[in-house]
């Protein structure tokens, strides 16, 4: 594994992130791991959300993404990610871990023979948007945290996701579509070097 990531759920719209880093990776690792796992558990929760969350999942990675790309410098605004539409009313927060919460997901980047691949370690048993929303929680938890740099790599990152899944089966498997956000990263980031005005 190279990097896990557990998001607990303190009631609808609190959670916190905690990160499980592999021991020996460089600084520069470390970034692409963090975004790696961004991509992984949003491409998870697309491709195992019912039909009726896609488009509520995909209209608030749109604007996470764009909130993260267009904020300035500091603290993020606190309404980035509206969960009205995911039937938590309110905005998302993330707050300062507290222990075990009343639920749990757990998503891990593993390294396999040619790629890395996404996996979901733990997902509550009971119904609800949890891995939709512990995706969005754990982009907002990274970007928060990020510099200029990547915050801009994970609003790519999520701009990948929705592009994928745009224009593929939601059932094909998320390491697809996790290779392919990351690769729309690099190129999106070679044409904002040119033009200084990115769609996202």
């Amino acid at each position: 594994m190279l990097l896990g990531g557990e998001i607990v759920f303190y009631g609808p719209l609190r959670t916190a992130v905690r990160l499980h880093p592999a021991a020996g990776r460089t600084p520069g690792q470390q970034a692409d791991d963090r975004l790696g796992l961004v991509i992984s558990l949003a491409a998870l929760a697309v491709n195992k959300a019912p039909d009726n969350r896609w488009p509520p999942l995909r209209e608030a990675m749109v604007d996470l993404g764009k909130g993260i790309n267009q904020s300035p410098p500091g603290p993020l605004p606190e309404d980035l990610v509206s969960l009205d539409q995911l039937g938590a009313h309110g905005d998302l927060l993330v707050v300062d871990w507290q222990g075990e919460g009343r639920a749990r997901v757990e998503v891990q980047l593993v390294k396999a023979r040619a790629a890395i691949v996404p996996h979901l370690a733990a997902t509550p048993d009971e119904a609800g948007p949890f891995r939709e929303i512990a995706a969005l929680a754990l982009a907002l938890a990274m970007a928060e945290d990020g510099d200029a740099h990547e915050r801009t790599r994970i609003a790519l990152g999520l701009e990948g996701v929705v592009f994928w899944f745009r224009d593929s089966d939601r059932r094909a498997p998320p390491r697809n579509a996790l290779a392919f956000a990351l690769n729309h990263v690099d190129v999106r980031l070679e044409q904002k070097t040119a033009d200084e005005h990115p769609e996202f």
